[in-house]
């Protein structure tokens, strides 16, 4: 049997307990958007018979899955689990990640990077969308 135990999130507590909900979702939804912007920016689509766009075969929203989280820094990943509590080091010298407001966003300077890449809010309101009927 494996090291991993399992922990029970309370209601309302995603956003501050999961590390996907802290910081990592929502900047590969960021890259996701921006791969469907791409594809649907290139006018290089097959239509149905009632004239209507068809769909991205799952294999190029494949490639979008693997672009967008090859996009997700390493770092942004490992700040999420420190900020959860979930990796800190036991003698509590990390013990300051779980309250740092910090974000962990791009410090690279390229600009054809997304800016703000670490979040902590679960703002629905910005929902990716685009692959729905």
């Amino acid at each position: 049997r494996g090291r991993s135990k399992m922990a029970v999130i309370p209601g309302g507590l995603a956003c501050q307990l999961q590390p996907l909900a802290v910081s990592i979702n929502k900047p590969f939804k960021l890259f996701m958007k921006e791969e469907w912007n791409r594809w649907m920016r290139s006018k290089n689509h097959d239509l149905t018979k009632t004239g209507r766009l068809k769909r991205p075969s799952v294999a190029q929203v494949c490639e979008w899955v693997l672009k967008s989280w090859n996009h997700v820094k390493t770092e942004i990943v490992v700040k999420a689990f420190k900020k959860c509590g979930i990796s800190n080091a036991l003698d509590g010298s990390e013990d300051d990640y779980v309250f740092d407001d910090s974000d962990a966003s791009n410090n690279s300077g390229d600009p054809d990077e997304l800016p703000g890449l670490c979040f902590e809010d679960s703002d629905d309101s910005s929902e990716f969308f685009g692959f729905e009927d």
